[in-house]
């Protein structure tokens, strides 16, 4: 059974470290932790581990609704037509349309970790990375929940 094949049937545990990453031009690193390529058909997780200076630059997604979870560390959230100061424990939402990104101001020292959550999943986010969500991952799953194999 593929891990797609097996998140789909039993799910799965998953890290916020995990997946593949993307090291954005302005080196900003984001994590597909929880994506359709994995099994999850109706979101996707996209994690941001954002040093001091980095940003994920405001966009729009045209279909999807995103909430932003603020990890761990202070930063901001572009919302609408403004930056905004955001600190671990706050939860940001941006509909369809609606301008969004977060950023870890140049003086600040410690990491701004952001899991932007959305559904249905960012088709236009993975195209931008070069992800390609249909390419099934083949190789078996393993892990802490793992099932016996099926005849």
């Amino acid at each position: 059974m593929t891990k797609k094949e097996y998140v789909q049937k039993y799910g799965g545990k998953f890290s916020i470290e995990g997946g593949e990453t993307w090291t954005m031009p302005n080196g900003h690193v984001v994590h597909f932790a929880l994506n359709p390529k994995m099994g999850c058909r109706n979101t996707n997780i996209a994690v941001g581990f954002h040093e001091p200076g980095k940003e994920f630059a405001p966009h729009v997604h045209p279909i999807s609704e995103e909430i932003l979870l603020i990890f761990s560390g202070e930063g901001e959230c572009y919302l609408y037509d403004k930056w905004i100061p955001c600190k671990a424990g706050d939860i940001i939402f941006a509909p369809p349309g609606v301008w969004h990104g977060t950023r870890n101001p140049a003086g600040n020292t410690e990491p701004f970790v952001t899991l932007g959550i959305a559904t249905p999943p960012q088709q236009d986010l993975f195209a931008r990375a070069g992800y390609d969500v249909l390419d099934d991952d083949k190789t078996d799953y393993v892990g802490e929940y793992n099932r016996p194999k099926e005849d």
